[in-house]
């Protein structure tokens, strides 16, 4: 997750550095990766869930 948000904010950064559009593409990149994180971690919960209802 924190890979998610680290890899969204660098990439932000270093296109509103390109762009000239400071602090833009960083809000977004953050978000897109905060997001990201989030549904990676979504997954990874329900598959643990999945697990356990099949040992049921």
């Amino acid at each position: 997750m924190a890979a998610a948000v680290l890899i969204g904010t660098l990439t932000g950064y270093w296109a509103d550095k390109w762009l000239g559009t400071q602090p833009w593409i960083l809000i977004i990149g953050f978000i897109l990766g905060a997001a990201a994180g989030f549904r990676s971690l979504y997954r990874i919960i329900s598959r643990e869930d999945g697990d356990k209802e099949k040992e049921r």
